[in-house]
């Protein structure tokens, strides 16, 4: 597999991987997480506990992974990232899969498809929607746009504004995007995938909706500097105190800036990054979703454990090579 592929390809199925493995830690307290499963080290059956994802099975994935994969599908068939499209896939989804009677979508995803199902104005309806839905199914569009960060900044913003259109969403999108654009490109540092997020955000904030809320960009740059003060401590430490700081819950000024101090913490590595995240809990499938795109796209599927990429493939019925493949080679007749 050649080395574009394999970043494309680690980005999508360790997005899957994350999602999987934090979906039965999800809205619980680090604690919480310690009492119920030890730690998770691996793929996990939700305990009774768990509340908003009982009727996933064992490395099944959630509305994180579908989205993105619904934003993937946009990008191959229309071979940009088409607005009309991107609305018509994701109320077929949401009317298919029943999503308004489910409790796995956030507050700001559950509105957009109220209003994109009742056919109303979902730009004036996303206006203040500032949790995290639009950053955890981006990843394709960094994927789709590795050679111009500053395109996949535009279709982020143009991905997010819909259902997510506040700074903090608008900003979190596009902080994601930029990151895997710079990753899947490939001969970067941590610390330049750190920049791209960065310049994502600050790019996302002059666009978005204003609303009371937290930086986006300054948080990040928060979360780099508590890692880089605590370079003595271990990942699991320093992700503790990522989670003391900034916290790990949907809104999207604290979801993103985590995983972005989470990813960089694990140096990108996938594994590390990933149970890192998931046992702080909270929002752990999205972080876990978050941390695995970065990370995957940074170290790319090769680094992976081969028993994890099965188990998401087989599980879930869904090949994800296929998925990076089309979207390279739709990006490759643009870009």
């Amino acid at each position: 597999m050649n080395p574009l592929l394999d970043r494309a390809y680690g980005c999508l199925i360790a997005t899957a991987i994350g999602d999987a493995i934090g979906m039965p830690a999800s809205f619980m307290s680090p604690s919480q997480i310690n009492r119920v499963y030890n730690r998770i080290t691996t793929f996990v059956t939700p305990s009774e506990e768990q509340t908003a994802h009982s009727s996933v099975i064992e490395g099944g994935i959630t509305d994180d992974t579908q989205e993105s994969l619904i934003i993937s599908s946009v990008l191959t068939e229309a071979g940009k990232f088409d607005t009309p499209l991107f609305i018509h896939k994701m109320k077929e989804w949401a009317q298919s899969y029943n999503m308004l009677e489910s409790t796995v979508i956030g507050p700001s995803t559950r509105l957009f498809l109220e209003t994109i199902i009742a056919n109303g104005n979902y730009y004036e309806a996303g206006k203040k929607g500032d949790t995290n839905g639009a950053a955890m199914r981006v990843a394709p569009i960094g994927i789709f746009h590795y050679k111009n960060v500053n395109h996949a900044i535009k279709d982020a913003i143009a991905s997010a504004l819909p259902s997510h259109g506040s700074k903090p969403g608008v900003a979190s999108a596009c902080a994601i995007a930029a990151g895997v654009s710079k990753a899947v490109a490939g001969n970067s540092t941590i610390s330049e995938v750190m920049d791209a997020a960065i310049l994502g955000a600050v790019k996302g904030e002059e666009i978005g909706y204003d609303t009371p809320s937290p930086s986006v960009s300054a948080r990040i740059r928060l979360a780099k500097e508590i890692v880089d003060r605590n370079q003595n401590k271990s990942l699991e430490e320093i992700s503790l105190l990522l989670y003391q700081y900034i916290g790990a819950g949907m809104k999207s000024y604290e979801s993103i800036p985590l995983s972005l101090g989470v990813f960089y913490a694990a140096k990108g590595v996938v594994t590390d990054g990933i149970l890192a995240v998931v046992n702080i809990g909270d929002d752990a499938d999205t972080n876990g979703a978050i941390v695995g795109s970065l990370c995957g796209a940074y170290s790319g599927a090769s680094s992976i454990k081969e028993n994890w990429i099965k188990k998401i493939e087989t599980v879930n019925s869904i090949s994800f090579e296929i998925i990076a493949n089309k979207l390279l080679a739709a990006s490759s007749k643009i870009n």
